[in-house]
């Protein structure tokens, strides 16, 4: 049994789904978070050798308690295991509209829930990293992390705030072992409801696969200290930036 824990906040199908099996699969234990687990663990499609050995899914909104319960039970089923892995990878609650047809009741919303839990994920998990040694904390972010488009005025300023707050941690907490960056997604990531919502991809390389995303945080987790890359974005063959 490996003795590293990655935690991953948001895994649900797509990304967090490949993320948790890229690194369950190979170097990690698992903790996987979210609203809907673990109810919804089997619809993340998870093939990971000695699953129930090696990954814990709890329930958690993001709020400080919800974090803190699920990281005890962490810590109760690998009680020898080193936290060193921490991916952010909750996403905004998309609404698009004019600006003056939006209600500031739900710009506060959203910012309490994006940037809040990335917030509160970073305070529970980075004193466990600090005491265990080290290790990487890696937040997804968005197109709208660089730049705020027309119709985008309740989800930009979250994504921009998160950003932020991932550039004064890597800044505070990189000299302590800790490599926090920034993945800015820029582009459709392939999953079972864009196909329902979209169809399928037309032509190659139009979306991203969420394996091949993984693949690039993986990388980023095994940096050497001497090159640590702080923000990177990845799109598709063919999106147009």
């Amino acid at each position: 049994m490996s003795s590293r824990i990655a935690v991953i906040f948001g895994a649900g199908p797509g990304l967090g789904a490949a993320l948790a099996q890229s690194l369950g699969s190979s170097t990690h234990n698992v903790l996987l978070l979210s609203r809907s687990l673990p109810g919804s663990l089997p619809k993340l499609g998870l093939q990971i050798p000695d699953a129930e050995s090696r990954v814990l899914a709890c329930s958690s909104d993001g709020s400080p308690d919800s974090l803190k319960a699920a990281l005890e039970q962490a810590r109760s089923k690998w009680p020898k295991g080193k936290f060193d892995v921490g991916i952010s990878n909750a996403g905004p609650k998309y609404s698009v509209g004019g600006f003056l047809d939006q209600k500031e009741e739900l710009a506060r919303q959203n910012m309490e829930v994006f940037m809040g839990s990335a917030w509160n994920f970073a305070q529970a998990l980075i004193p466990l990293m600090l005491k265990d040694g080290g290790g990487s904390l890696l937040f997804t972010g968005a197109t709208m992390s660089l730049r705020g488009g027309a119709n985008f005025s309740i989800s930009a300023p979250t994504a921009f705030a998160r950003r932020g707050l991932s550039q004064s941690l890597a800044r505070e907490f990189g000299p302590k072992g800790i490599h926090v960056a920034h993945v800015i997604v820029d582009g459709i990531i392939e999953t079972e409801r864009i196909k329902g919502m979209m169809g399928e991809a037309k032509g190659e390389a139009t979306r991203l696969e969420p394996k091949d995303i993984a693949q690039t945080f993986v990388a980023l987790i095994n940096q050497p200290k001497s090159a640590w890359t702080y923000e990177l974005d990845l799109r598709p063959m063919h999106e147009k930036w």
